[in-house]
């Protein structure tokens, strides 16, 4: 009879908190969103740059009238390095057709598309170490693109 009399005080207690003041859980703020430059859309096609400052002095060109790219130690002749082709096609508009796709899928990586007439090869990558081309090169693969393979480069072009 004790815990009956105890079960029926304590039931309502127990109810009245379940069911009770429900305060709403706050959402988090958003994170304020930095807008990115906009891309080139095809890295074959030259970008639009913007006019230098007058203060500075124009930069090099070489004999085709391309700038010299330098660096903190002046010119830079040539950068070696390893992409990871993912694609080939006799035709631009399949490569530029799977460039669009690779870029959706490789969103932290820059997609190249190099002309070696009568062929478009489709590249992904600046890998400044072979370590991390095979990593990306394992990637692609793991995504799809199960021809791929590390080429060499002069980065610089």
């Amino acid at each position: 009879m004790k815990h009956k009399i105890l079960l029926a005080a304590a039931l309502p207690l127990l109810l009245a908190g379940c069911f009770g003041n429900k305060q709403e859980v706050q959402k988090p703020l958003a994170e304020p969103v930095a807008e990115a430059p906009a891309k080139t859309p095809f890295p074959e096609q030259p970008a639009a740059q913007a006019p230098a400052p007058q203060s500075q002095a124009p930069a090099p060109q070489d004999n085709s009238g391309m700038a010299i790219p330098s660096g903190s130690k002046g010119p830079v002749n040539q950068v070696y390095g390893w992409r990871v082709q993912i694609f080939v096609s006799g035709s631009i508009e399949n490569a530029r057709r799977v460039a669009e796709e690779a870029r959706w899928k490789f969103r932290d990586q820059q997609i190249y598309i190099a002309e070696a007439l009568p062929y478009y090869k489709v590249q992904a990558g600046n890998c400044l170490t072979r370590q991390d081309a095979d990593n990306l090169k394992v990637r692609a693969k793991a995504l799809g693109y199960q021809g791929s393979f590390v080429v060499e480069m002069d980065l610089t072009r």
